[in-house]
C-alpha cells in the first residue's frame, strides 16, 4: 500500500517514454504527422463505408426499429425489446434517420462518425505520450483492429464506446500534463457527455478521478460528484427499466467471452510495470481492463468481443508505450527504434487490409433486405406468411423501408432470441409441444392456399433455443396435408419455405 501511495502521490507524469519532454503541438503541426493523421482518418472512412450498404441483421434491426419508433419515449423504452443502447447514441441516430430517411446508410452514419472521432482522439492522445512513429503505430493498430472496423459499419453503440474512451484518455492525459482549470473543465465536460453516449465509460472514471485526486483533491471531488450524478440520472431514467435476468443469462452463456491468454499475460506484465514505473498513463489504461475483468467475473457486466471494445484504446496505448520503452532500452540509436516502428506500422496496415478482404465486409450476417424484397414480389394478399421470432424485428424494419404496408403476416411466439419484453427467452427453453400449439394458433383450420415461412438458419440461434424449430414447422405442415418445398437459401443465413396447402387439417 505504501508503494502504491508513493506511486500516486509522488509520481511525475512523463510526457514521453523515458521521461523525455516533447513539444507535442509543434510535432503534430509538422507536415509528415498531418499526412499520417489524414491517412488514418481516410483509412477509417474507407473501412467503415465498405460495409454500410449491407443488410442489417437481428441485433441491429431491433435497435433500428427503436430509433424509428413513433415517439422518443418509445425509443428509450422500446415496447418490443430491452433497450440496452445509451440515450445519446439513440438520439444522434434518430436525428440522422430524420435528416436522411430510414435506410441502412442513415442507421450506420453515427457508428461511422464515432469511429472517425475515435481515430482522431486516439491519435492525439498517443501523440502526447509517444514519439511520432510509435504514435502512428498505436493509431494504426486501432484503425485496423477487426472488431473496431466491424462496428464502424454496424448499427450498434460499440464504436461510440471506443470514441468516448479515446476522448476521455485524451482529456485526462492533457489535464495531467498541465493541470489548469481550463483543461479540467474540458475533462469534466467530456466525461459527463461520454456516459450517456457509452455506459462503459463508467469503467474509465475511477482511474481518472484517482489521477485528478493526487493533482487537486477539490477538482477530484467535483469530478466524482458530477459523474456520479450523471450515472444516477442514467440509471433511474434509462438503465433500470431495461434490465432483466434474461439479459444477464444471455451474456453469461455467450461462448465468446473473456480475455485471450495473450491479453491476460500482457495485463499481468502491465500491472507489474505500472507499479514499478509509477506511470500515470499506464494506470489510466490499465485500471479499466482490471475493473472490466472483475465485473465480468462477478457477472455484473458482459465480457465479449464487442463489450470489451471500449478498453482497446487504452490497451493499445499501454502496449505501444511498453514497445517503445523496450526498443529504446535495446537500441541506443533513436533512428533504429523509429525504423522498427515504421516496419510495424507497415505490418499492421498489410495485415489489417488482408483481414478485411478475408472478412468480406459487404456480406451481410443475414440478408433480410433481399429476403423481404423477394417475398414482397412473390407473396399475394391471400397467402399466409409465417415469421419466426428470429426474423420478426428484421422483417418489420425492411417492410417499413420497402413500404410494404399490408403483408399477410403472422408472427411466431416461440424460440425467441434475447431479449424481448414479456417473452420466454431463456436458453434451451423451447419444446415441441409449445411450437405445435403456436402453429395451431397461426394457421387456421381448413386453410387453403400458399403458406410462406421465413426463418433464420444461423446455428448459434438454434443452439440458444435448444433445437431447430424450422424443421418442426416444415414437418408439421407436411403432416397436415401440405406440399412443402425445399428451403430457398439464396439469402445469407436465412431460408424461405413455401407450402401449398389444401384444407389444413
Amino acid at each position: 500500500m505504501r508503494l502504491w501511495g508513493r506511486m500516486l502521490s509522488g509520481a511525475r507524469l512523463p510526457t514521453a517514454p523515458g521521461g523525455v519532454r516533447k513539444n507535442v503541438g509543434q510535432r503534430i503541426g509538422n507536415l509528415p504527422y498531418k499526412i499520417a493523421g489524414a491517412a488514418l482518418v481516410i483509412a477509417t472512412l474507407i473501412l467503415g463505408i465498405s460495409g454500410m450498404r449491407r443488410s442489417l441483421w437481428l441485433d441491429e434491426a431491433w435497435v433500428a426499429n427503436s430509433i424509428h419508433a413513433p415517439t422518443i419515449g418509445q425509443m428509450f423504452y422500446y415496447p418490443n425489446w430491452l433497450q440496452s443502447s445509451p440515450p445519446l447514441f439513440l438520439l444522434a441516430s434518430r436525428a440522422a434517420v430524420q435528416a436522411f430517411g430510414l435506410s441502412s446508410l442513415s442507421l450506420r452514419m453515427v457508428p461511422l462518425l464515432m469511429a472517425l472521432v475515435a481515430t482522431v482522439a486516439f491519435f492525439l492522445a498517443a501523440n502526447r505520450v509517444l514519439s511520432g512513429p510509435f504514435a502512428i503505430l498505436a493509431a494504426s493498430l486501432l484503425v485496423f483492429f477487426t472488431a473496431e472496423v466491424e462496428y464502424s459499419h454496424t448499427a450498434k453503440q460499440y464504436s461510440g464506446e471506443v470514441a468516448m474512451s479515446s476522448l476521455i484518455l485524451l482529456m485526462a492525459i492533457s489535464y495531467l500534463q498541465k493541470p489548469d482549470q481550463r483543461r479540467f473543465v474540458w475533462l469534466c465536460a467530456v466525461t459527463a457527455a461520454a456516459l450517456p453516449f457509452a455506459y462503459s465509460s463508467a469503467f474509465m472514471l475511477p482511474a481518472v478521478v484517482l489521477a485528478v485526486y493526487f493533482k487537486d483533491r477539490r477538482n477530484a471531488a467535483q469530478l466524482a460528484a458530477l459523474t456520479g450524478g450523471v450515472l444516477a440520472i442514467l440509471y433511474i431514467f434509462f438503465i433500470r427499466q431495461n434490465v432483466a435476468s434474461e439479459l444477464r443469462r444471455y451474456w453469461i452463456s455467450d461462448s465468446d467471452t473473456g480475455f485471450t491468454r495473450g491479453a491476460v499475460i500482457v495485463l499481468a506484465i502491465a500491472v507489474a510495470t505500472t507499479v514499478l514505473n509509477r506511470n500515470w498513463i499506464q494506470m489510466l489504461c490499465l485500471m479499466p481492463c482490471l475493473l472490466l475483468a472483475a465485473a465480468a467475473a462477478l457477472h455484473w457486466y458482459p465480457l465479449s468481443y464487442r463489450t470489451r471494445l471500449f478498453v482497446v484504446p487504452g490497451f493499445i496505448l499501454m502496449i505501444t508505450m511498453a514497445a517503445e520503452n523496450l526498443c529504446r532500452g535495446i537500441f541506443s540509436n533513436r533512428r533504429t527504434a523509429e525504423a522498427i516502428a515504421w516496419v510495424l506500422i507497415g505490418l499492421a496496415v498489410v495485415l489489417g487490409v488482408r483481414s478485411q478482404i478475408l472478412a468480406q465486409p459487404g456480406l451481410p450476417k443475414e440478408d433480410v433486405d433481399g429476403a423481404v424484397r423477394f417475398l414482397q414480389s412473390a407473396v399475394s394478399p391471400n397467402d399466409l406468411l409465417l415469421l419466426h421470432p428470429s426474423v420478426g424485428e428484421s422483417f418489420r424494419l425492411y417492410a417499413a423501408m420497402d413500404q410494404w404496408s399490408a403483408p399477410p403476416v403472422v408472427y411466431g411466439d416461440t424460440g425467441w432470441p434475447c431479449c424481448p419484453r414479456g417473452k420466454d427467452a431463456r436458453p434451451m427453453s423451447s419444446t415441441n409441444d409449445a411450437v405445435v400449439r403456436d402453429l395451431r394458433r397461426m394457421i387456421p383450420t381448413g386453410y387453403s392456399g400458399l403458406i410462406w415461412l421465413l426463418y433464420t438458419i444461423r446455428p448459434t440461434h438454434w443452439d440458444w433455443v435448444g433445437f431447430d424449430e424450422s424443421k418442426l414447422w416444415r414437418s408439421y405442415l407436411a403432416g397436415h396435408g401440405c406440399q412443402v418445398s425445399r428451403p430457398n437459401r439464396s439469402f445469407e443465413n436465412l431460408a424461405i419455405t413455401v407450402a401449398t396447402c389444401d384444407k389444413v387439417r
